[in-house]
């Protein structure tokens, strides 16, 4: 779990540990040790010394709730908060009955005495009352805060399965280091690469990507490099196939059977052209492998929003290369907050013109 390389054991208990970050995967052991010692062990305690019992009760619980604000184990925030506010709901009940069995204990072992004058209330059902009170408050404050919470999380512009709205859990098959290599030319291609590797971090967090600038120690390692890579991206502008550290990198990918995504660069400005001008670049022996196996293609653009498409195009083209999603054959994936995660309407019937002059406008 921790090298985020799934095997068949983590998949069959992964009911114990799917809702947690990788860190916590064992805090289901935690909250179940929580449970036992709550509802089994204190039972231990002799009954006559049934007091004893809730403060040990109310111990674990102060414990526990402060062990969860300060971790938050949880993969989502609403998760957390809403864990922390059943703590201390559980808490104030605790406390709930510790006053209310003092109240007793002061009103029967000491004739005379006013347990207003202990503990501020003047009956029983004054303490309940207020437990019942703050309760509420509790459970009232804290939806508000983890309903403005999983609003302000869903604005940040992360990959998330269509399916869940919840962003995929990305992992790599073990003795692997990267998810994805960006094979390209420095002439034409560095700056697109470099953009694409900073914008998949940001989408994908837990994602790395090999880049040259970054990571290349060794120029004489590139098969290695490759050896130790997911998925490689071949991001294909003008003088690509005429690299010969390029091309090492393009065979050393080929005879290792590596997934490929090919990328094209579109701005003829920057290094771009048509599919077939970059494929006539290519060497001969090569161009089937790499254009007729049907590999993921898309088209690199110099626009944020069709850039957010080709974005979409790799990172699912590297999931359904993780242990997690193999027997997949495709993922559809959005962004939190572009407009095709959100249902769109007129807010009011409109008309719309087509005009008989513009061909294909009508459908």
């Amino acid at each position: 779990l921790q090298a985020k390389s799934p095997n068949d054991l983590t998949r069959a208990t992964a009911f114990l540990h799917r809702e947690y970050e990788q860190t916590w995967y064992w805090w289901e052991a935690v909250e179940l040790a929580r449970k036992l010692v709550l509802t089994g062990f204190v039972l231990l305690i002799p009954e006559k010394n049934a007091f004893l019992r809730l403060m040990v009760a109310t111990l674990v619980c102060s414990c526990y709730g402060f062990m969860l604000a300060a971790v938050r184990p949880y993969k989502r925030v609403e998760d957390n908060v809403l864990a922390v506010a059943t703590s201390l709901v559980l808490l104030l009940l605790f406390l709930g009955t510790n006053w209310s069995t003092i109240f007793l204990g002061i009103k029967e072992r000491y004739q005379g005495v006013d347990p207003a004058d202990v503990l501020g209330f003047r009956s029983l059902n004054v303490i309940v009352d207020s437990m019942i009170g703050l309760v509420a408050v509790v459970l009232v404050f804290f939806s508000i805060g983890a309903i403005v919470a999983a609003r302000r999380v869903a604005k940040i512009p992360t990959i998330r399965l269509v399916s869940t709205k919840q962003p995929p859990e990305l992992n790599i098959v073990i003795g692997l280091t990267w998810h994805l290599f960006n094979s390209h030319i420095w002439s034409t291609g560095q700056d697109a690469v470099g953009n694409i590797k900073s914008e998949l971090q940001l989408l994908l967090p837990d994602i790395k990507i090999f880049l040259d600038v970054d990571d290349l120690k060794d120029i004489g390692a590139l098969e290695d490099y490759i050896q130790r890579s997911q998925v490689i991206l071949f991001f294909l502008s003008r003088g690509y196939f005429r690299s010969q550290n390029c091309l090492r990198e393009i065979r050393s990918s080929l005879e290792q059977s590596k997934p490929l995504v090919l990328v094209q660069e579109a701005d003829p400005d920057k290094g771009g052209g048509a599919l077939q001008a970059l494929r006539g670049e290519c060497p001969d022996d090569l161009q089937q492998d790499i254009f007729e196996q049907g590999w993921t293609h898309t088209v690199w653009m110099r626009i944020e929003e069709y850039q957010r498409v080709s974005l979409k195009t790799i990172a699912e083209a590297v999931l359904l290369c993780s242990p997690n999603f193999l027997d997949r054959t495709s993922l559809p994936l959005c962004v939190s907050g572009e407009p095709e995660s959100q249902p769109l309407a007129f807010s009011k019937p409109c008309t719309l013109w087509a005009s008989p002059a513009n061909a294909g406008a009508l459908e």
